[in-house]
């Protein structure tokens, strides 16, 4: 599939890179094929369990009826299980291992999975001949009084001296961490709980998100932006819609094959808002994003 962006937009991005100036937001489809999404699990979820409403996919709706049913810990414990059975990556690497070996300083996430930890991890920063391996320091937002009151110290506070880099980047889970079941925003109740403690209290989130969320530019990834949980999100996160951020905010897109009318109105609607779209699979940018930083910067 021929890429949507020029040469000269190709090349902006990697210097906004190798600045440190570029912000990854990934959502559920940049794992896809290794973790279910969450329309397929609160669709699995509603057969499994009897779901009365109509809107089967919509996973917090569900969640909310799988907690009165069953309890909030049955339910934490079901996404773990799910959680848990991540496929091995693809032969060549995944989208995943292809955006760890691309040297960013912050990495903002609403997956609960470890599966970005991981490739982190196993990747390393190229500087010369030098291979430096990658340290990641993860976090997620203290967005009810149980996780502010509890002793345990966000990266910056257990080192006021640090700051996300290429060696140590920083990786922030706005819906929680699978590891921390009480930092889970699971439900609809939990996602209007997260909504009002975020906009009420802008300190939750660190201010290396803050900045990105605020300015940018940010390279959305797997991350519907038509999504209404998002959209509603991203109000309490930045104060206002998308039209705050910086010039070369992109958006990787899945082509809607047969709907021309779709592409031209998406790209419209996104373009007033300073929003490039980049119409192809998290891989097919992440493959050719990668291969353009290796053969520029190394």
């Amino acid at each position: 599939m021929p890429s949507q962006l020029t040469d000269e937009e190709w090349s902006q991005l990697l210097s906004r890179i190798e600045r440190g100036e570029c912000t990854p937001f990934l959502g559920p489809g940049v794992s896809l094929g290794r973790l279910p999404l969450p329309g397929d699990l609160a669709m699995r979820w509603a057969d499994e369990h009897q779901y009365p409403l109509e809107d089967r996919w919509n996973l917090p709706r569900v969640a909310q009826y799988l907690e009165l049913e069953k309890g909030s810990r049955w339910l934490r414990e079901e996404l773990a299980k799910a959680l848990a059975d991540a496929a091995a990556p693809e032969p060549g690497g995944d989208a995943l291992q292809l955006l760890a070996d691309i040297p960013f300083h912050t990495y903002i996430t609403t997956g609960h999975d470890d599966l970005l930890a991981q490739a982190l991890r196993a990747a390393v920063v190229r500087r010369d001949e030098r291979s430096t391996p990658r340290k990641p320091r993860l976090d997620f937002c203290r967005w009810h009084e149980t996780l502010r009151s509890a002793a345990m110290p966000t990266p910056f506070e257990a080192d006021p001296h640090y700051q996300p880099s290429a060696d140590e980047p920083f990786v922030f889970h706005l819906l929680g961490q699978a590891a921390f079941p009480q930092s889970l925003v699971l439900t609809e109740t939990d996602h209007y709980d997260l909504f009002v403690a975020t906009a009420r209290h802008p300190g939750l989130v660190p201010p290396p998100v803050q900045r990105a969320l605020r300015g940018g530019p940010l390279l959305f990834i797997g991350q519907p932006l038509t999504d209404a949980n998002f959209r509603a999100l991203a109000r309490s996160l930045g104060g206002a819609d998308y039209r705050g951020l910086q010039a070369g905010t992109l958006s990787v897109h899945v082509r809607p094959e047969g709907n021309d009318a779709a592409i031209r109105y998406l790209e419209r609607h996104f373009g007033e808002q300073h929003i490039k779209l980049y119409w192809g699979t998290p891989r097919e940018f992440l493959q050719e994003l990668r291969e353009r930083w290796l053969r520029d910067h190394v």
